[in-house]
C-alpha cells in the first residue's frame, strides 16, 4: 500500500515523465517534413517487383512522428517505422525502423534498420511534398540470403491530405547492371 507521499511523489514522477516525452514541435529544418508525419497504411495497394521474384501484393503501416530530442547530440529526429505483409496470406515480409531528419542546408537524412538483415543510410532532398533519397551506405550481416543491395533510391510523394506514395528503386548484384530498377511501390492512406 503506497503512502500518500509516495503517492504524491509517484504522481510528480509520472507527470515529468509525460512531460518530457510529449511531442515536440518540429524545428525549422523539419518543418520541411511536416506533410510526411503521421501513420500510412495500405491494405493492399503495394506491389513488389523484381526479375527473380514472382509479383506479389502487399500490406503497409507507415508511423512517421516526432522522436525526443537526445540533449547529447541535440539533433531532432523523427522516429521512422515501417512493417509490410502479403495481401493474400497475411505472411509477414519485413519491419524498418529508423530514424529521419533535415539538416540546416536542407538536405534529408534516413537511418533504418531491418529484420531482413539489413541497415542503411540515405540522403536526399525535400521539396514540397516529395522526398527523394538515395542511398550513401548499406550494412548487411553476413548470411543473409538476398543478393547484396549496391544502390537504391527512395521516393515519397504526398498526392494530396489522404494519399502519399512510396517508390523504392534498387540494383542488386545482378539486376540491372546501371540504373535503377522498380523494386516496390505502395500508396498509403493517412490514418492519423
Amino acid at each position: 500500500m503506497l503512502s500518500l507521499r509516495s503517492h504524491h511523489y509517484l504522481c510528480s514522477v509520472l507527470v515529468l515523465l509525460s512531460i518530457s516525452f510529449t511531442q515536440q514541435a518540429l524545428n525549422d529544418y523539419n518543418q520541411k517534413l511536416e506533410w510526411i508525419v503521421g501513420k500510412w497504411r495500405s491494405e493492399f495497394s503495394g506491389k513488389i517487383f523484381w526479375p527473380t521474384v514472382p509479383t506479389m501484393t502487399f500490406g503497409e503501416e507507415l508511423v512517421i512522428n516526432e522522436a525526443p530530442i537526445a540533449k547529447s547530440a541535440n539533433v531532432q529526429f523523427l522516429n521512422f517505422s515501417a512493417r509490410a505483409w502479403s495481401h493474400s496470406t497475411k505472411d509477414h515480409f519485413h519491419d524498418e525502423w529508423g530514424f529521419l531528419t533535415v539538416d540546416p542546408s536542407g538536405n534529408a537524412t534516413l537511418m533504418t534498420t531491418g529484420n531482413n538483415g539489413f541497415t542503411t543510410y540515405e540522403v536526399g532532398t525535400v521539396s514540397p511534398n516529395k522526398l527523394v533519397l538515395t542511398l550513401k551506405d548499406i550494412g548487411r550481416i553476413s548470411f543473409s540470403r538476398d543478393l547484396p543491395v549496391e544502390d537504391l533510391r527512395r521516393t515519397f510523394i504526398r498526392h494530396d491530405d489522404r494519399y502519399m506514395e512510396q517508390v523504392i528503386e534498387m540494383r542488386t548484384a545482378t539486376h540491372p547492371t546501371v540504373g535503377y530498377l522498380e523494386h516496390t511501390r505502395v500508396v498509403y492512406t493517412k490514418l492519423k
